[in-house]
């Protein structure tokens, strides 16, 4: 968040400029601000107005999609992974994961419709999901595979079972993609073609390229590139991952293009 403000200096993160007070640059910042989940951020002389203005920002639209928003505020408990809000008017929305808990936050999450689904792309990012399907009433969906007691995840109320595909109506599919976790599942919000990747598929800007982060892979790498061949059946422009940078691709050749590169690059042949 805030590219313009924070950048990465010797391998850590740093405010390499600072934003000028009123500008867009101060605003975003304070949306990193808000978003940061070990509270590393701090501001000298802020005001109560311009905090406001940042906390109520939430949920973010994002750049290229109409109905789709950044919740902000991740939690270091998830290992700092980005939730969304998937805004589905008469249909209920679904909350990507899940952010750190926040009073505000869910007051303005209740102002576009709450949330009627709590999707759990896996058990690494599910911190507070208790909380918040309570506060919602949302129904929890998460694979059986990542399903535990350790983290409550016993007690969600859709465990997916098998290997899919499976629908939440029909503008959402839910796409067994394994490899990272046992059990990791991507969502694809068909109407605006966005993926939703979890720790699954991300953007990396250090190799400029679509990657699947393979050091930080808990179960099986070439079970998880399997999973990415998956994704050329499918179309979309959009990815939204729980860490790594979003992308969005002009049109749905240039998606699949990615999609071959990064197998080329990891030398996986599709079977």
């Amino acid at each position: 968040m805030a590219p313009e403000t924070f950048t990465a200096i010797n391998g850590a993160s740093a405010t390499s400029v600072q934003p000028d007070r009123g500008s867009p640059e101060r605003h975003a910042a304070l949306q990193a601000l808000l978003s940061c989940p070990t509270f590393s951020i701090h501001v000298e002389d802020s005001s109560p107005g311009e905090l406001a203005a940042a906390r109520d920002s939430f949920p973010l639209p994002i750049s290229g999609t109409k109905n789709v928003c950044h919740l902000g505020h991740h939690a270091e408990q998830s290992y700092g992974a980005a939730p969304y809000l998937i805004v589905r008017p008469g249909l209920g929305n679904i909350m990507v994961d899940v952010p750190r808990w926040s009073p505000q936050l869910a007051q303005r999450i209740q102002a576009v419709g709450g949330a009627k689904y709590i999707f759990l792309s896996h058990r690494d990012d599910v911190f507070g999901h208790d909380r918040w399907a309570q506060h919602l009433g949302s129904k929890r969906i998460i694979h059986a595979l990542e399903a535990n007691t350790r983290q409550g995840t016993d007690a969600v109320e859709w465990k997916l079972d098998g290997q899919g595909p499976w629908q939440i109506d029909e503008d959402v599919e839910l796409i067994f993609t394994p490899g990272h976790t046992r059990g990791c599942v991507s969502l694809l919000y068909k109407p605006e073609k966005v993926l939703c990747t979890g720790d699954h598929l991300a953007f990396s800007e250090s190799l400029d390229r679509l990657t699947i982060f393979r050091a930080y892979n808990w179960y099986n790498v070439d079970l998880q590139l399997e999973s990415v061949a998956k994704l050329l059946h499918y179309d979309f422009l959009h990815v939204l991952p729980g860490h790594g940078r979003r992308i969005s691709f002009s049109d749905i050749d240039t998606s699949k293009t990615a999609i071959r590169h990064l197998l080329q690059e990891e030398k996986f042949t599709c079977r």
